[in-house]
Parts: structure tokens; C-alpha cells; sequence
């Protein structure tokens, strides 16, 4: 008896969250499976759509809370350029391997970071 083929695929829903989270839906899906990876990748992008808007919305009581500054930032800004540089210098000129360049150069700079706003001296 021959049948018909259904033309129409009873579930077909959009993946959204495949290309945008890639290797982190992959993860969901290996580790939950096909249904509740899809909807464990949807609900991160909600949530992280959420907590954007809320970010936003709510700047100044976002700085006023976590203490940024333009003197802060540039601290941070100063920070990261100080953790890139020594990462480039320990795996292209002492051909550390890429982890452990990225290890001694991020420890380095905490350590630089730690003495230069634990150590300094206090005013009077």
C-alpha cells in the first residue's frame, strides 16, 4: 500500500538561538538534548535581551552602584591593554604557549593592579 507523503512538517519551529549562541547551543543540546536545548538557548537570548534594556535603562543607578568613573574606566582600559600587551610579548617573543601567556600575563597585571591601589601611600 503506498502512502502519501505529509508535505507539511507537523513541528517546525525557528532556531534562533543556533546561529547566534553557536558553540554554546551546541553545548546545550549535547548536554540536554534537542527540545530543552532549544528552549534553554531561547531563554538565554530573553534573558540577555532583558538584562540589556534593563542595563540601559537603568545606567546611572548602574554606576552609582558598581563605583565606574571616568577615572575607573580608564583604569580598567588601562588594565586590559596591560594584560594584551604582556600576552603578545610572553607567546611572541619568549614563545610561552598561548594559555600560559595568557595566565603570567594576567597575574602579573593583578599583581601590578594590587600594588598600585593597595601599596600606594595614603595622603595625609
Amino acid at each position: 500500500m503506498i502512502q502519501e507523503a505529509n508535505l507539511l512538517r507537523t513541528s517546525m519551529a525557528l532556531n534562533l538561538a543556533e546561529p547566534i549562541l553557536g558553540a554554546l547551543y551546541d553545548l546545550y543540546v549535547d548536554a540536554l538534548g534537542a527540545t530543552a536545548g532549544w528552549w534553554l538557548g531561547h531563554i538565554t537570548i530573553i534573558a540577555t535581551v532583558a538584562l540589556s534594556y534593563w542595563t540601559i535603562t537603568n545606567w546611572s543607578s548602574v554606576t552609582n552602584g558598581l563605583g565606574i568613573s571616568d577615572a575607573r574606566f580608564a583604569a580598567w582600559l588601562a588594565l586590559l591593554s596591560l594584560i594584551g600587551g604582556q600576552y603578545l610579548l610572553y607567546r611572541d617573543q619568549f614563545g610561552f604557549p598561548e594559555t600560559g601567556a595568557f595566565l603570567t600575563a594576567t597575574t602579573t597585571s593583578l599583581y601590578l593592579w594590587w600594588q598600585w591601589y593597595q601599596l600606594e601611600p595614603q595622603k595625609a
